[in-house]
């Protein structure tokens, strides 16, 4: 038996639903050049199981119009079997028809961006943000509603740690500023776009930046000292941990392991290490919790500047909430429990801001 394979990929931005058309439109056209002139296709659809909250919808529609779009009226058809299937990998939906005859198999292949159909659909979460800090400098991380009341916020940037209170001389808590309360300079290594992050005990105290690793107390007073080296490689921003190549972030949700590769890509690995798939999907993500239901990913698309949360689903990212437009490009995500924190440099005052983003329990 001979076999040849002819791929036609359609990768159109439009609209979810005239791409859809269009690649369909494509498809049935690439179908129909193979078939004589008194032959009629069968089409038979075989369920690839589609896992992502958008695809019945779309796989009901490319039903309609490739049924359409084949058919054909003959006095005495010859019927030729295809066998249909909906498919999606991470950043495609992927319709694919194989032809059978005596002699040959011809598959055909159109697709259409996922980015493009998942945003036109509603999920189930919506995301809610709040503005914790600004300020001109690059931040790095922020530590916020801390101490006894929740009026105490730690900020890492550019220049050092420095601790704010929540006051007001009328003791009204809706009227309370943050105000400087004390600081640390860090001697930071120059990097073209830094990095760091803060994790705090009750007393004590990280702060890591490329290069440094520092360690001390945040009360009563900030004291801390530095040591070379650390999680952040000195002069690049990438993390070097045992095991794993080099990376920008990782997080672990359900076992599995998403890694932000320094080749621009994000790995899914299992437990065992074993690489599961791969993409270029997200520009960065962390990992949130949330009251009211299962750890999300929460990432932020490589085409947009907009955050969206994610589930794994058969190694493969699922959108489940709405998507959310930031003020600016987005400079740093690290999880923190409940919400990620987000912070951004504002496009409009190019200021930095740090935002909590987390799930809206509420909705």
């Amino acid at each position: 038996m001979k076999g040849r394979i002819l791929l036609f990929v359609f990768a159109a931005h439009f609209a979810a639903g005239d791409a859809l058309d269009d690649a369909v439109g494509q498809w049935s056209k690439k179908i129909s050049s193979h078939l004589a002139a008194d032959e009629i296709a069968h089409v038979t659809w075989k369920d690839a199981g589609a896992v992502d909250t958008s695809s019945p919808a779309y796989v009901a529609r490319a039903k309609t119009l490739l049924a359409r779009a084949l058919q054909r009226r003959l006095k005495d058809p010859k019927p030729v079997e295809i066998t249909a299937t909906f498919s999606q990998n991470l950043k495609d939906y992927l319709l694919i028809a194989e032809m059978h005859r005596e002699n040959e198999s011809i598959v055909e292949i159109a697709s259409m961006p996922r980015t493009i159909a998942l945003a036109a659909a509603s999920a189930g979460f919506r995301l809610e943000r709040k503005k914790l800090w600004e300020q001109e400098a690059p931040i790095l991380d922020v530590v916020a509603d801390i101490g006894a009341a929740g009026d105490q916020m730690l900020v890492l940037d550019t220049a050092g740690v420095t601790l704010y209170e929540r006051r007001d001389s009328s003791n009204d808590r809706r009227d309370a500023k943050w105000q400087r309360a004390d600081e640390a300079v860090l001697d930071i290594p120059p990097v073209r776009d830094p990095r760091g992050r803060l994790t705090m005990t009750e007393n004590a105290l990280i702060a890591e930046v490329p290069g440094l690793t520092c360690k001390g107390t945040w009360r009563p007073s900030i004291m801390i000292e530095c040591q070379q080296n650390g999680r952040f490689t000195a002069g690049r921003n990438t993390i070097e941990e045992a095991g794993w190549p080099p990376y920008f972030a990782h997080a672990e949700i359900g076992g599995e392991h998403i890694v932000g590769a320094v080749d621009g890509r994000t790995y899914i690995y299992d437990a065992s290490r074993k690489q599961l798939n791969s993409a270029d999907l997200w520009e960065d993500f962390a990992v949130i919790s949330s009251p009211c239901t299962s750890p999300k990913i929460l990432a932020l698309d490589s085409t947009s500047n907009a955050l969206a949360s994610f589930e794994l689903v058969n190694h493969n990212p699922v959108r489940v909430s709405d998507s959310m437009e930031m003020p600016g490009a987005v400079t740093a995500m690290w999880s923190g429990g409940n919400a990620g924190l987000v912070v951004v440099r504002n496009k409009s005052t190019n200021r930095y801001e740090a935002y909590s983003v987390g799930v809206d329990c509420g909705r």
